[in-house]
């Protein structure tokens, strides 16, 4: 029982810096401003009254909590979920925004479900679990408008179980998309040849070897799923991480590269970013940092005092 309750500790209590939340916080508010960006772009046809699905066939009003039946109500949305994603960005009461941005992600997304893909779903659920991380803990205008300009170099210790509440929708997410993969095509290992020649995907065209070349096809097909496999199994394991979170990106930003799958793969960028080493940036930072006169990786309060964090202690 001790061992499992220190392990819990270490897992959902123990204070690290942060900078980890500050992080994936600005990344995500750039996402989701992309996101609105491009919902703007074919507002008309998505959440006209005449667009792609009229507004009696919409998902239940309930669901939704907002009406968007004509085509201003979804801008007026979409222009308050922008709104939103700059406050988020910049750490204005992120937490208050990540809940507006929540609901207006459901009332827009199921005015017209027919465009959504997994990437669109991800980001209404980083909304809503990011909602539970103090994100404006570093790098904020909160913590500046507290704490002064100087204490943007600093990040207070705070509990990581919520950013454990991403990291487990983020590996729920490499573990179902693995298990998806077992048709024919998977298991044969052409798979990817296949998705590479779908024109109606396509970004920029794959070259001819990885499309042809029988041996490559496999590797890449068989890699892809050896790839989801470990990023659900391994993450938790943290010499391994680095590596993962590294190869993560790649992966995502390759596929990102051939094929249009949406805001997935940015999505999934922000939510592996959720495991890097907090202790490590902490360092990298302070390394970077000049050193105050009088107080040694301290920050300044706006009282004009000093804090000098030291693990999970703050020392007046």
């Amino acid at each position: 029982m001790s061992r499992a309750a220190g392990a819990a500790d270490v897992l959902l209590v123990r204070s690290r810096p942060g900078w980890v939340p500050a992080i994936v916080r600005i990344l995500f508010g750039l996402v989701l401003l992309a996101w609105t960006v491009t919902m703007m772009i074919d507002a008309a046809d998505f959440f006209a009254a005449d667009g792609t699905v009229p507004p009696d066939v919409a998902v239940s009003a309930g669901l939704r909590w907002f009406d968007l039946s004509s085509t201003t109500a979804a801008w007026l949305a979409l222009v308050a979920l922008a709104a939103a994603s700059i406050a988020i960005t910049v750490g204005w009461r992120p937490t208050f925004w990540l809940v507006v941005a929540f609901v207006l992600l459901v009332s827009i997304q199921r005015r017209n479900t027919t465009i959504l893909n997994s990437g669109d779903l991800l980001i209404r659920n980083l909304a809503l679990l990011l909602a539970f991380v103090p994100t404006g803990a570093a790098l904020s205008v909160d913590r500046w408008r507290r704490h002064g300009r100087r204490a943007l170099g600093t990040a207070p210790p705070i509990a990581p179980w919520g950013l454990r509440l991403v990291q487990f929708q983020l590996v729920v997410v490499y573990l179902f998309a693995f298990w998806s993969k077992s048709g024919a095509t998977w298991r044969n290992g052409t798979a990817v040849s296949t998705a590479l020649r779908l024109d109606d995907l396509e970004r920029f065209p794959a070259p001819s070897w990885m499309v042809d070349d029988v041996v490559v096809v496999a590797v890449l097909t068989w890699g892809a799923l050896a790839v989801e496999l470990a990023l659900a199994m391994f993450l938790w394991w943290k010499p391994a991480r680095p590596y993962l979170i590294v190869v993560g990106i790649v992966f995502h930003l390759s596929i990102d590269t051939f094929l249009l799958v949406g805001f997935f793969g940015p999505a999934m960028v922000v939510g592996l970013l959720t495991f890097l080493d907090a202790d490590r940036v902490d360092r990298r930072v302070a390394a970077r940092r000049p050193a105050s006169p009088g107080v040694a990786g301290g920050e300044e309060r706006g009282d004009g005092s000093a804090v000098a964090e030291q693990g999970d202690v703050a020392v007046l």
